[in-house]
């Protein structure tokens, strides 16, 4: 009866090579060769997936199954692109808490699922996630201005860090309200759009020089006491108020000790 029962999907012969169904309805397929899949672009994903739908993407090159509801890539059991990487993120200044952003090197797995899934040292110290540290995306920072140390073409600003910023940054220079709302420009004195200006260099620790445009009628003045824990200096990006690139930081719970390098490894458990 089995043998009977037996379905064959080769036309040739009964008996042949083909996708074959038994009586307990399991497939088989008689090849040593190959078997090809459904392949397209992301935009070709069938309209009305099913949990268990499997295809392969031409778009990022991977192999996708439909599961839970959601298109999920299938992932080799060793690390994609380009292995283990090792990041530095820099060095601790006993004020900044933020360090990143993360990148793995992989195009397709940028950033960690979840914060224990990198190493994080602290010099040669591990670091231990949730207790030591937290994974954190896109962190708003307006970087509050402590000092004004110079004023001129060339503007010298103390921050409670420069971390987040880079030379050649766009940045808007502030003065905050009681509410904490930006009403006015610094460096001409007026409630207008704030100017942007270009960061030239971070000198010194939590020290930043601003090139300060003084065309068009800006007079590299500020107000004769600014309220400086009022003060704030911005990135001039589309994410307002953004001290930092988008991406995801490492948060530490508490100041990264001055001079302690931050080092970061990814993609080992993939």
């Amino acid at each position: 009866m089995r043998l009977l029962k037996a379905q064959n999907t080769n036309l040739r012969t009964i008996n042949g090579r083909g996708v074959q169904f038994d009586v307990n309805d399991q497939v088989f397929i008689e090849s040593t060769n190959s078997i090809r899949v459904p392949k397209g672009t992301t935009a070709q994903r069938p309209s009305s997936p099913e949990n268990g739908h499997i295809r392969y993407n031409t778009t990022d090159n991977v192999f996708e199954l439909y599961e839970a509801g959601a298109w999920r890539n299938v992932r080799s059991a060793e690390p994609f692109r380009p292995g283990i990487t090792q990041q530095n993120l820099g060095t601790g200044d006993a004020v900044e808490k933020i360090f990143g952003p993360l990148a793995s090197g992989d195009a397709l797995f940028p950033v960690p699922a979840q914060a224990q899934n990198v190493l994080v040292f602290v010099e040669n110290v591990f670091q231990i996630s949730t207790t030591n540290y937290t994974l954190v995306q896109n962190p708003a920072k307006i970087n509050t201005i402590s000092n004004i140390i110079s004023v001129g073409a060339t503007t010298v600003v103390q921050t409670t860090t420069n971390h987040g910023y880079a030379a050649t940054d766009l940045v808007q220079i502030l003065e905050l309200n009681a509410s904490g709302n930006a009403v006015e420009n610094l460096n001409n004195g007026d409630s207008s759009s704030p100017t942007s200006h270009s960061i030239v260099s971070i000198p010194a620790l939590n020290r930043i020089e601003i090139a300060v445009d003084t065309s068009g009628g800006n007079t590299a003045s500020y107000p004769a006491s600014p309220n400086n824990a009022l003060a704030t200096i911005r990135r001039a990006s589309s994410i307002d108020g953004q001290a930092y690139a988008d991406g995801y930081y490492l948060e530490f719970t508490s100041a990264v000790d001055l001079g302690k390098a931050i080092t970061v490894l990814h993609n080992f458990d993939k």
